[in-house]
Parts: C-alpha cells; sequence; structure tokens
C-alpha cells in the first residue's frame, strides 16, 4: 500500500511539474505549482526512505542500494537520478527565488537548468518502476 503511494505522489509531482512548465510564464501560478511539486517529491522520498524501511524491518533503507537481487543496477541508476532530481529541484528553487526578487539575470540559467531538471525527474520517474 505504501509504495502504491509513493507511486502516486510521484506521478502528482511530475503532473505539477508539467502543470508548472505551462504556465512558466505566470509567476501566480509557476511558483505554486512547482512548490507543490517539491513537496510531493519529498513526502514520497520520505515514505520510500524511512518509513517503508521501518514498516519491513529492512536493513538497507537507502533504496535497497546493497541488496543483491537483480534489481541492483536499477537501483543504482534510480538512486542517480533520483539524486539529481533533488539537487536540481534547490538549484531550481535558489534561482527562481532570485527570478521572483526580480533579477531578471537568472532567467537564462534557471531555464538551462529546468530543461536538465526535467529529463532528469522522468528519467527517475520511469527508472522507479524496474527497482
Amino acid at each position: 500500500m505504501l509504495t502504491i503511494a509513493s507511486y502516486v505522489l510521484a506521478t502528482v509531482a511530475l503532473l505539477f511539474i508539467a502543470a508548472g512548465l505551462f504556465f512558466a510564464s505566470d509567476r501566480w501560478r509557476h511558483i505554486p505549482l512547482m512548490l507543490e511539486a517539491f513537496a510531493a517529491d519529498m513526502i514520497g522520498l520520505v515514505l520510500v526512505e524511512v518509513v517503508i524501511p521501518l514498516q519491513t524491518e529492512s536493513t538497507d533503507p537507502v533504496s535497497g542500494l546493497f541488496e543483491t537481487d537483480g534489481n541492483w543496477a536499477w537501483r543504482v541508476v534510480h538512486a542517480s537520478l533520483a539524486t539529481l532530481a533533488v539537487v536540481g529541484y534547490v538549484i531550481q528553487i535558489i534561482s527562481g527565488r532570485k527570478l521572483a526578487r526580480g533579477d531578471r539575470g537568472v532567467l537564462g540559467f534557471h531555464r538551462r537548468i529546468a530543461r536538465g531538471f526535467v529529463v532528469t525527474r522522468v528519467l527517475a520517474y520511469v527508472t522507479m518502476f524496474f527497482v
């Protein structure tokens, strides 16, 4: 049940990201949508990395990276992409705050990082189904 909840949260986060991209030129819609995506992803991260391992008494709460079943490579790929996505969120929030304060000089940087962030987040979403 909790795994399904983490899938739902990840899907909701991607929908918020898609909506945020659609409203990229309207900061009054873009900013809340992207922050909601971040919140959904962080709740899902806590669910997967803390709550589920505690309930299953797993010995490796960090995505099961050291388990020796056949999914080990997918776990490494997924964990790497998910980590990059979290870093992308942080960079986007920092540069987005500067934009919201009127520093238009970071707009090009924000857009370039956004492209990489979206690709990374989508790939992390796809690979979570292989873990």
